[in-house]
């Protein structure tokens, strides 16, 4: 299985360059990335076709015919032209810090990562990656089969587990965040996101849906400040989009898209993918036992002193993750129909979670207890 290893991660000014559009993805280019300039496997001709529809890069699947006779491709992914501003930044160094700094200690399954970099200035970074082409990526609208979903909470637990309370990575600028001015700044930018959330779909929420976007204009940002007393390496963004499936074999699941990875509490990844990518009475029945694989597959990466009850109750805390992401993407990400009709459908089943389990009430104990 892929854990990700990094040829290649750089800053500053990177050999070879970063790009800005497909036209410098040339066989130079790719010999100076793949080390292949002046061998039998030396890149003769290259062609490239777009790969999905992201909101802050681009990503294209490049076939590479090689001087040997013999073909490949990669998937290369790189800063949009529309795309300026200093969260694109810090978007992109995340993503490339994550394969460079990362990729060789996680057992989590992403595909492999060729070459990395960042250029200084503009917000610009490169990635080339290797290309999964018998895997399809999840479809968030229509749901996770729950096979899917258990090899997906167990991958999950291989980015978790190997990071697992270590205090070095809070030292880390990439990952670490002053609480401080994450309340100054997220308050009103929540503030912002609740109210366009509620004019694009306030008629169409029924009251338990509604209840929970009234609570998270009162509890997102205290929520988003209690770390709790476990923190790990998190994904932040882990859902079916983001995921990839091998035809015929969900167990060898990759994770893709690593601009959110951040420091915090590890069941914030769990409970944000199991609220929004099953369906809710696919959750109700197998979200125990889930949970419990979870936990069974922490404990194979070493962590202890950690009760399934625990597990649990993180969990259930854990469930405000899928209102804060969905918020904030809404207001960020480009409006289109099938975004709309993602965060619709993410929103009811996140929704539902968080009143089965009783989490508003939950988080406002914790908030009260903390003075």
């Amino acid at each position: 299985a892929s854990t990700g290893t990094t040829r290649g991660a750089t800053t500053g000014r990177p050999h070879p360059p970063v790009v800005d559009d497909v036209d410098q993805l040339t066989p130079a280019w790719f010999d100076a990335v793949l080390g292949t300039a002046g061998t039998r496997s030396a890149i003769r001709h290259v062609t490239t076709e777009p790969v999905g529809t992201g909101q802050m890069a681009s990503t294209v699947r490049v076939h590479l015919e090689l001087g040997d006779g013999t073909d490949r491709t990669v998937i290369v992914k790189y800063a949009r032209a529309d795309v300026a501003s200093e969260m694109a930044r810090m978007a992109y160094a995340k993503e490339v810090a994550f394969y460079a700094q990362l990729g060789d200690r996680e057992t989590v399954r992403t595909p492999d990562c060729l070459y990395a970099a960042m250029a200084d200035g503009a917000p610009r970074f490169v990635l080339v990656l290797e290309d999964l082409s018998d895997a399809q990526p999840g479809d968030q609208i229509a749901g996770c089969p729950v096979g899917h979903a258990e090899a997906a909470v167990v991958n999950l637990a291989g980015l978790h587990g190997p990071t697992w309370c270590d205090a070095e990575l809070a030292t880390s600028s990439w990952l670490a965040s002053d609480p401080a001015v994450t309340t100054e700044l997220l308050t009103p930018f929540l503030a912002v996101a609740a109210d366009a959330f509620a004019e694009r779909f306030g008629a169409e929420l029924d009251p338990t849906e509604a209840a929970v976007l009234a609570a998270s204009r009162e509890l997102l940002a205290p929520w988003t400040l209690d770390r709790g007393d476990r923190f790990a390496v998190i994904h932040g963004d882990y859902r079916l989009d983001n995921l990839l499936f091998p035809d015929g074999d969900p167990a060898r699941v990759a994770a893709v898209d690593w601009q959110t990875t951040a420091l915090g509490p590890p069941t914030r990844d769990l409970a944000y993918f199991l609220s929004t990518c099953l369906e809710v009475d696919d959750r109700r029945r197998h979200e125990r036992r889930l949970v419990a694989a979870y936990h069974r597959a922490l404990g194979d990466h070493d962590v202890t002193g950690y009760s399934l009850d625990q597990c649990i109750a993180d969990y259930r805390l854990g469930m405000l993750h899928g209102p804060l992401i969905i918020l904030l993407g809404r207001l960020t990400a480009g409006v289109t129909d099938r975004g709309d009709a993602m965060f619709r459908v993410m929103w009811r089943r996140s929704a539902a979670a968080i009143d089965d389990l009783g989490t508003l009430d939950f988080v406002r104990a914790r908030i009260a207890r903390a003075g």
